[in-house]
């Protein structure tokens, strides 16, 4: 049957299955959103907790209070274990009134939760390879921005467009989980970056985990402005070194861009000293290079000649002035992610004789210079370049990166196309796919491991 039906947020027409009809009466007095689908939990937690509310009525209240007393016992994500190498994952949030998509997780997109019939349990489940890592949190009772909210199940539509605004407005109602005591930052007003909790199943890769070493100092950084007379305008630059532990041994430069992301959010300067400390690399200088705000950054960091004359005849510069250590070219890596790291290949490229080490981490290789183009921009800068010497790299995409869109241009699509057009231009190069999403939680993972593929044990 259909019914004309007014939320908060829109109205619109909806045809009611029964088992909607009832969900959508009840629910009226609890005033939550009806269910958009009627997703059928797996998950052997969900399944109990649905019998025993479909068994016991009126035992509802000390049902869904016992529920969630084990889930914060239990922590979440909650975790069953299906074999050997898999697991189910299942996110869990109480009480939104409309709606709560999943941002990040095991996920190329915003994955919608669902709310268990006849309570006021949200829930995403994915089964996942144990070696998952990843971040996550909850757009919870998402803002109507445009029209697209206004449409029922919007996310199952795939004529239906979300714009970018509508996109990121879960940012404006974006909530950790309460039950997952491990994020970004324990200080929930951070504001500066995006906080998330992560989450890491039991066979992830090992890394250095700086929150791991409390009793090890944090390392000292110097802060720069850098003022730029060719893009006009000026951004910060942050310098860290390491102790030389052996005398004999020259000094690795890293330039990251993004870099206040890396050297706040990842504390990476404290990761990068408990590596040399424990002597897994050499003494290391690292340059975490920031955007001069976040509305500057995808112009700066998609490939542009004017970046290009800013990085060659600016920044490579003022970095060989102030680094603590004479620069070595043939020990200088460039690091970047997601548009950063697009930035990071197409400069190296144009700076071979500076550039030594490349490490795009989840490169947005999909970029193409006109809308129209085939074939990713990456391969077309490639194909472009001649006689160059050769350059290491370690190029990386995650399992979840694929494209929102269908067709061929996407981080997991492109990344080993990438690889391939560098192998045959003569260069070094590593690809490698790891278990996660586009989140800094894994990327902290590959640029340590990048780091010890190259200069391990040097």
């Amino acid at each position: 049957m259909f019914k004309s039906v007014c939320f908060p947020l829109f109205c619109t027409a909806i045809l009611f299955s029964p088992w909607v009809q009832a969900e959508f009466t009840t629910h009226l007095q609890h005033q939550y959103a009806a269910p958009c689908e009627a997703v059928i939990p797996q998950s052997n937690l969900l399944k109990k907790i649905q019998g025993q509310l479909k068994n016991q009525p009126k035992e509802k209240e000390q049902l869904l209070n016992s529920f969630w007393k084990d889930v914060a016992q239990h922590g979440t994500p909650y975790i069953e274990k299906l074999d050997a190498e898999r697991s189910r994952m299942i996110f869990l949030w109480r009480g939104a009134a409309h709606n709560s998509p999943l941002i990040g997780g095991p996920s190329n997109d915003h994955a919608w939760l669902t709310r268990l019939p006849n309570s006021d349990i949200w829930f995403k489940e994915a089964i996942v390879q144990d070696s998952f890592i990843g971040s996550y949190s909850f757009g919870v009772d998402l803002p109507m921005i445009d029209d697209y909210l206004s449409h029922y199940c919007p996310q199952l539509n795939p004529k239906l467009k979300e714009s970018r605004s509508q996109r990121r407005a879960v940012l404006q109602v974006q909530k950790l989980d309460p039950y997952n005591p491990n994020r970004f930052f324990a200080d929930l007003t951070q504001n500066q970056f995006r906080n998330e909790n992560t989450v890491a199943l039991a066979q992830a890769p090992q890394y250095i985990n700086p929150k791991l070493f409390p009793n090890h100092a944090q390392p000292k950084l110097e802060t720069f402005t850098l003022n730029s007379q060719i893009l006009k305008n000026q951004r910060k630059i942050q310098v860290y070194q390491s102790r030389r532990i052996d005398s004999k041994q020259a000094y690795i430069t890293a330039i990251f861009f993004d870099g206040e992301q890396y050297a706040q959010l990842l504390n990476v300067p404290k990761a990068l000293d408990i590596l040399v400390e424990q002597g897994k690399l050499p003494p290391i200088q690292a340059i975490f290079v920031s955007p001069p705000n976040e509305q500057l950054r995808p112009n700066e960091l998609t490939p542009n000649p004017e970046f290009s004359a800013f990085f060659q005849d600016e920044l490579l510069p003022w970095i060989d002035a102030h680094v603590p250590h004479s620069r070595d070219r043939q020990k200088t890596v460039l690091l970047g992610s997601s548009l950063g790291g697009l930035s990071s290949a197409y400069l190296a490229l144009q700076n071979p004789q500076q550039i030594s080490h490349v490490v795009p981490l989840s490169g947005s290789f999909w970029w193409a210079p006109k809308t129209e183009d085939q074939v990713n921009g990456m391969s077309q800068l490639i194909a472009k370049t001649t006689n160059q010497p050769e350059q290491h790299w370690y190029i990386s995409a995650n399992s979840y990166e694929s494209s929102r869109n269908n067709n061929d241009l996407s981080i997991l699509e492109t990344s080993p196309i990438v690889a391939q057009d560098l192998k045959a231009k003569g260069h070094d190069v590593s690809y490698k796919i790891y278990v996660g999403g586009h989140s800094y939680a894994i990327w902290q993972v590959i640029l340590q491991d990048a780091l010890l593929h190259f200069f391990g044990n040097q």
